[in-house]
């Protein structure tokens, strides 16, 4: 039996590895932990060979409260909740890796059976 943890990912699973990383960082820099976390556990599970990274990422899109709701680049400033500067830049990033991530995902994800 093979270690599935030592083989190699294949293209999409290097990109969809890729994105995840990029989203860690992106939402790390606005103190974003949940999500961030959420994107580290699947992407460990990939590393990790596990079939179901794609479906756990899935998971995270649709509902209230989901990661589609998400928007960075917030803060409290005088008790007033306000924009940082770059904050438009930080969500149409988010926006794009989200995407990315959500395609790569459902073209990964292991067929409903």
């Amino acid at each position: 039996m093979t270690d599935s943890s030592s083989l190699p990912m294949s293209t999409a699973q290097q990109a969809l590895h890729e994105v995840l990383t990029q989203l860690e960082t992106l939402l790390d820099a606005d103190g974003e932990q949940h999500w961030r976390d959420w994107m580290r556990r699947v992407r460990v599970k990939l590393e990790q060979g596990d079939p179901d990274a794609p479906q756990a990422l899935l998971r995270a899109y649709g509902g209230m409260g989901s990661f589609n709701d998400l928007c960075i680049g917030q803060g409290y400033r005088n008790g007033q909740l306000q924009w940082k500067p770059g904050a438009g830049e930080a969500n149409q990033r988010l926006e794009h890796l989200r995407g990315r991530a959500w395609e790569l995902a459902r073209a990964l994800r292991a067929p409903a059976g």
